[in-house]
């Protein structure tokens, strides 16, 4: 659960901070270290997919909610 809502938040930076082309190097970065992590602690092969897949998904999620509150986080910005 820590891992997605971590993954989530990244993705929610690179969202609001970063463009596109930083978000597929993070996401094959994570699923390398993920599937890594997994296949070391002896996960069967459908847990060892769920441990890629999760954060893989949690990212690219997050991105979008970063990508689509840029311009709210630009409007709140202008008024201070």
């Amino acid at each position: 659960m820590e891992l997605f809502v971590a993954a989530c938040l990244v993705g929610a930076f690179i969202g609001v901070y970063c463009n596109f082309l930083l978000l597929v190097p993070l996401t094959l970065a994570t699923v390398v270290a993920s599937g890594a992590a997994a296949a070391s602690q002896g996960q069967t092969i459908s847990g060892t997919l769920l441990a890629i897949l999760v954060p893989a998904v949690a990212l690219q999620g997050g991105y979008m909610i970063g990508l689509t509150s840029r311009e709210l986080l630009n409007r709140s910005s202008k008024r201070i």
